[in-house]
């Protein structure tokens, strides 16, 4: 059975992840996205760095420091940000990946709702698909083959 999600339960879910992180680090990211649709859903904490974690980043050892650190947290935390997403929302959360941006210092969360969909990382540099920033990219459904996130 397929989940569908619409903008109601979205925004239960943005204001569950934002109210985890704020009881995770004790501050909230500037905003946070959610786009879903089927069995998967995107998650994206916008400026989730702390000031000293913005520096850090500025230079290739710090990121690598500030990319280990927010991967460390979402590997270690991952049980308790389903289980307070399902409290918060009913919405049970499966597979998952992050991503960490620490040009824009923000955290990419990607879940599934169905334990049969699989995600996968890919490799920077992948091209931005001609797809412009304002624009909105809906997909129908996950294929056959699983969901892919970056």
């Amino acid at each position: 059975m397929k989940k569908q999600f619409d903008e109601r339960v979205a925004r239960q879910v943005a204001q569950a992840a934002g109210s985890f992180e704020h009881l995770l680090l004790g501050r909230t990211p500037r905003s946070v996205s959610v786009v879903a649709d089927g069995c998967w859903m995107v998650v994206h904490l916008h400026e989730a760095f702390s000031p000293v974690e913005r520096r850090l980043a500025a230079d290739e050892e710090g990121s690598s420091r500030v990319k280990d650190f927010h991967r460390y947290l979402f590997d270690n935390s991952l049980d308790s940000l389903r289980s307070h997403v399902r409290r918060s929302t009913g919405v049970e959360l499966r597979g998952a990946i992050a991503h960490v941006d620490t040009t824009t210092g923000s955290v990419l969360k990607t879940f599934t709702t169905n334990p049969n969909v699989e995600l996968f990382l890919l490799g920077q540099g992948l091209p931005a698909l001609g797809v412009p920033v304002n624009d909105h990219l809906h997909s129908n459904g996950a294929g056959g083959n699983g969901a892919v996130r970056s």
